[in-house]
């Protein structure tokens, strides 16, 4: 059950990370923005639900209680850019006419997916303290009886 919540959960991230950029990008460039998604829909989609599904599915590598932290997220973090890379590579999102204007392109997605990541990081580092704080709640109840 919990692989097929990761699954929906990383289509609707791709899903929704697709639609937000399509929406800043035509409001701020124009209709000109949307002509390449618009051309080529299904595998514009298709490319985001991948992005998508490779952010979170490798999520499980923090299970693993045996790799440090630092190689749980060097791994998710390798898994979700190097797919990133080779899917806005094949579907056009990066341009490669200039190869500065491709650095920044990737240094800008690079920074967008360590934001989501952070954010992520600092939404469970709180639920956690909730949970640890309601625990000893309990505790303390329980002894105080």
């Amino acid at each position: 059950m919990h692989f097929f919540k990761n699954v929906v959960f990383g289509v609707s991230m791709g899903c929704t990370v697709f639609v937000l950029i399509n929406l800043f990008g035509s409001w701020i460039f124009g209709d000109i923005f949307l002509e390449a998604i618009t051309a080529d829909f299904i595998h514009q989609a298709l490319g985001s639900i991948i992005v998508g599904l490779a952010c979170v599915l490798p999520s499980d590598i923090y299970q693993v209680e045996r790799l440090t932290f630092l190689l749980q997220t060097a791994i998710h973090f390798t898994i979700s850019i190097g797919t990133f890379i080779v899917v806005a590579l094949s579907l056009n999102w990066l341009p490669t006419s200039s190869l500065a204007i491709t650095i920044l392109m990737l240094f800008f997605s690079v920074l967008l997916f360590t934001l989501i990541w952070l954010f992520f990081y600092l939404y469970n580092q709180s639920e956690v303290k909730k949970m640890n704080k309601k625990i000893d709640e309990l505790i303390n109840k329980n002894n105080i009886l």
